[in-house]
């Protein structure tokens, strides 16, 4: 009787132990990923009515937009189905 009750007492000393480690590495995870992600803020000392007063209409007509950064997204591998043309649209000659 003795041996039957240490095959049932060593798989749940097993399973509370395999818990156990799960939550300290859920816990470390969860605590390191908050101090990775930092916010930085940055103080800005000129008020804002001087800003609305450099950008005029004329700077704005003249002001050049910032070029983007191009990011190559990985490309899906479901197509789109094409729509069929409208009723008001002729068919498009192919």
């Amino acid at each position: 009787m003795f041996r039957l009750d240490r095959r049932i007492q060593l798989p749940l000393v097993g399973t509370l132990l395999l818990c156990v480690l799960i939550g300290v590495y859920l816990f470390t995870a969860k605590r390191s990923s908050k101090s990775r992600a930092k916010i930085i803020k940055h103080s800005v000392g000129t008020p804002a009515d001087e800003a609305l007063k450099y950008w005029t209409a004329d700077k704005m007509r003249q002001a050049k937009p910032v070029p983007m950064p191009e990011v190559d997204a990985p490309h899906k591998g479901k197509k789109q189905p094409e729509r069929p043309p409208r009723a008001s649209q002729p068919p498009r000659a192919e």
